[in-house]
């Protein structure tokens, strides 16, 4: 879907704007709050699309939205600490390490996998602070991209095309 601006609100639906035309409209968003408007996702068809189509365009989208502020949303101690899989195990097995003396204080680890976002921890309390800072920045990223998707109620007749 393309982000089309200029929107004041939400106007989900699929709208016939044509003879052969279709367009599905999902979503709204600011880039910033001081904006006075904002966005809608947009995507124009040639022929009406099914609601099996329209659920699977929409819901890769919202995949793809909450993926990216999954990864790039959570900042610690003014840096930006971009999320992975493999970053919440280092911290897990780094605390453990800790814990069993295998590691040492201080060491630097890079809090990023697109920048250098280097700091330098020398306590295992800081440690534990990113650790269950991803943890609960996943664990809010994860409900918000749920509950968007179980908001979205299929059987409306918005998504049937009745608007023009």
């Amino acid at each position: 879907m393309e982000k089309v601006y200029g929107a004041t609100g939400r106007q989900d639906g699929l709208y016939k704007i044509g003879r052969n035309k279709w367009e599905l409209i999902f979503g709204f968003g600011k880039d910033s709050e001081q904006e006075q408007t904002g966005w809608n996702y947009r995507q124009r068809f040639s022929s009406k699309p099914s609601l099996d189509e329209i659920k699977a365009i929409i819901t890769a989208q919202i995949e793809a939205d909450y993926a990216e502020k999954l990864m790039a949303g959570f900042e610690w101690n003014g840096k930006r600490v971009e999320y992975s899989e493999e970053r919440k195990s280092d911290f897990t097995g780094l605390i453990t390490g800790l814990q069993g003396g295998l590691f040492q204080l201080p060491l630097t680890m890079n809090l990023s996998d697109t920048a250098l976002v280097l700091h330098e921890f020398t306590s295992i309390e800081e440690v534990g602070e990113v650790a269950a800072g991803i943890c609960a920045h996943k664990t809010a990223v994860t409900n918000a991209k749920w509950q968007e998707k179980s908001s979205i109620n299929w059987e409306s007749e918005i998504w049937n095309g009745a608007q023009q």
